[in-house]
């Protein structure tokens, strides 16, 4: 087998185990909802710093990316089921099919625009440093992420809130 099949194969088995995941009810604990965003946020700033990509047009391209990806994310809630149990400080999200498909054609973004910026060759590594195109691609991409995440767990903080008790 050639390496582009195994990184296929192996891509097919992440995402199936992804999917089957998130197809199961998750509990996300209120007090620490905000700390996997916030671990996201960090690493979408070291990637933004350490890669170079600063110039005013790459914030603006990122800035769309998080706003994409919040309002994504948020539309991936609205297709979920949240159980709400106040008692033990924790909503329960089961993700519908619309909200794994939502997931996958986030995830295939990624790949595709990580794909067409030929971040997959050997070649977007010139010393160790990923080309600009790549570095920005790259950001974009984690920054939308971080929306998505974002975006879904705001929306259960808000059902959270919004259910008295």
């Amino acid at each position: 087998m050639n390496q582009t099949l195994i990184n296929i194969l192996i891509g097919a088995v992440i995402l199936a185990f992804i999917v089957f995941r998130i197809s199961r009810e998750r509990k996300f604990p209120i007090g620490s909802i905000w700390v996997f965003p916030a671990i996201l946020v960090a690493l979408g700033i070291f990637d933004v710093v350490f890669t170079g990509v600063s110039s005013p047009l790459d914030i603006v391209y990122m800035i769309l990316a998080l706003a994409g990806g919040t309002a994504l994310g948020w539309y991936q809630g609205v297709h979920s089921t949240v159980r709400i149990d106040k008692a033990a400080r924790a909503a329960f999200v089961k993700t519908s099919p619309i909200g794994m498909a939502l997931f996958v054609a986030a995830l295939a973004f990624r790949m595709g625009a990580r794909y067409m910026s030929g971040s997959f060759s050997s070649d977007s590594f010139s010393g160790g440093h990923l080309s600009p195109a790549v570095a920005l691609t790259s950001a974009i991409t984690l920054i939308f992420a971080v929306g998505l995440i974002t975006g879904l767990r705001l929306y259960v903080k808000l059902a959270y809130d919004g259910v008295p008790g």
